[in-house]
């Protein structure tokens, strides 16, 4: 009778100092203990436990400034705090939950009930929906069209095409390089505007046939779909139109050279030595100045936002008939996914040169991808019986 394969689980922890240090002392002294509280530390998504963070040094620093104590805070301490928001007129109502979970979260942590929960705060939040009303009109997002991934595209190769002494220096020019492969990886691979700053550099690669990438998708109930996919750097013409790739991958090859004499060998393949990681708002600012410095504009009474990379992409795609569930499948879409009908597609988007370019790969089949593993949500790292496949 055949053995049963057992399952080996490799855990990729956070570090531990941001925990109480009452908890990090008694850990020290048994088995397992700091493993524990790693494990405690690493239950969130880096980006969200960053976000808790900033929203929880926040409400520190208003509790010092009123002579208020943070911790332990009272329910009424919450409320006050929710008013200060409020007055601020920056956050809406629908938005508070992460500050309050940010609250209840620390206190949770150092052992002490979490105020920011009860009749008062959620009645203080029901007032502050009904008081806040938009004082201006917001423009509609749209999407980016694909003539403005051609354009950012060229202006990464004029700029790589510089010495470092034309481009501002070494750094100013490295910058440069990675706005636009940034944004140029996004939109080939029909990525959120945050894929790129939470992209690592294990996960990425650009060989003499391929550039790649391992995707992770995430799911319910933790759970996360991972895949690579290869584009060939050798793919043919799509309807007369000559592929993007070897351009991408020209881009992408300057990029990582600039960032190595850098001295750039960091976890994550966007973060520049002496840098922070980079956020979504670091995105942003790179979208925003990107599409400034190319002069594209939105028509009055739309935008473009950082959203508009996916769904320009998703448009693009369509509007040459890239098949539904090829779509679905290379976004992370579910197949018939009301959201990419709703949210992502603009059917007044038509094909292009720009558009073929890009996604011509898809039309002729010329990508490969492994066999998709399940991961958990905290990206420890699932060898099961799907393996690992690149």
């Amino acid at each position: 009778m055949p053995q049963r394969r057992r399952h080996r689980y490799e855990l990729t922890l956070r570090d531990a100092s941001g925990m109480p240090r009452e908890l990090l002392r008694a850990a020290h002294s048994v088995s397992g203990g700091m493993t524990g509280v790693r494990l405690l530390a690493s239950r969130l998504e880096e980006s969200t436990l960053a976000a808790y963070g900033r929203h929880w040094q926040a409400f520190v620093d208003y509790c010092s400034s009123e002579a208020l104590d943070s911790l332990p805070a009272t329910s009424r301490t919450v409320l006050f705090y929710l008013g200060h928001l409020a007055e601020k007129g920056t956050v809406a109502a629908s938005s508070l939950q992460p500050y309050l979970s940010a609250i209840n979260g620390a206190h949770r942590d150092h052992g002490f009930d979490p105020p920011a929960l009860g009749h008062m705060v959620a009645g203080a939040r029901q007032g502050m929906g009904r008081a806040q009303a938009a004082t201006r009109t917001t423009d509609a997002r749209i999407p980016l069209p694909a003539s403005a991934f051609e354009s950012v595209l060229s202006a990464g190769l004029e700029l790589a095409a510089q010495p470092a002494t034309e481009a501002g220096g070494a750094k100013a020019r490295a910058q440069g390089l990675r706005r636009a492969y940034a944004f140029a990886l996004c939109a080939l691979f029909v990525g959120r505007q945050d894929s790129a700053v939470h992209l690592r550099a294990r996960d990425h690669g650009i060989d003499d046939s391929f550039i790649w990438l391992r995707l992770t998708e995430k799911m319910k109930r933790g759970r996360a779909l991972r895949r690579i996919v290869r584009l060939p750097l050798s793919a043919g013409t799509a309807r007369g139109h000559e592929s993007a790739l070897p351009s991408v991958a020209r881009l992408g090859r300057a990029y990582i050279d600039a960032r190595e004499q850098l001295g750039g060998q960091g976890d994550w393949l966007f973060q520049l030595p002496g840098e922070r990681r980079p956020d979504t708002r670091a995105m942003e600012a790179w979208v925003a100045r990107l599409l400034r410095d190319g002069g594209i504009r939105a028509p009055p009474g739309f935008a473009y936002l950082g959203h508009s990379i996916r769904s320009g992409a998703a448009s693009a795609c369509s509007a040459i008939d890239v098949r539904r569930h090829i779509l679905c499948w290379m976004g992370g879409w579910a197949p018939g996914s009301a959201t990419l009908e709703h949210h992502y597609l603009d059917p007044s988007v038509t094909p292009s040169p720009a558009a073929y370019a890009f996604y011509g790969w898809l039309l002729r089949g010329e990508y490969e991808m492994g066999m998709p593993a399940w991961v958990d949500a905290a990206r420890a790292r699932v060898v099961d019986d799907v393996g690992e496949y690149f």
